[in-house]
């Protein structure tokens, strides 16, 4: 496989697995991926992202405490306010918040 190929192929991994809401491992396990690799491509290509210079994007975000459940804090992306509670799925989260930046 051509380098080319093979970043091509690791991008559209990476890509399903951040839209899964698995956990790497699970993720891995199910497409008979080894961790280790799923990290050394993750880590290649992120670095590969700062060297060329790819501008991150950063989403404003606020953060409110004032009435939620206890515990809980609020995150505002938008007009929107996700309550996330203890124990929250982190890749979920995710998933709403890149939702959300498209809105």
């Amino acid at each position: 496989m051509v380098n080319n190929d093979l970043r091509s192929l690791w991008e559209q991994r990476l890509a399903d697995y951040e839209t899964s809401g698995k956990s790497i491992a699970t993720w891995c396990r199910e497409h008979s991926i080894r961790n280790n690799q799923f990290y050394y491509w993750r880590k290649k290509l992120r670095m590969d992202q700062v060297e060329n210079n790819q501008p991150v994007k950063w989403l404003p975000l606020e953060v409110e405490q004032a009435n939620l459940a206890p515990g809980s804090i609020g995150v505002h992306v938008g007009q929107a306010t996700v309550e996330i509670k203890p124990g929250f799925d982190p890749h979920l989260l995710r998933q709403i918040v890149k939702v959300l930046q498209t809105i």
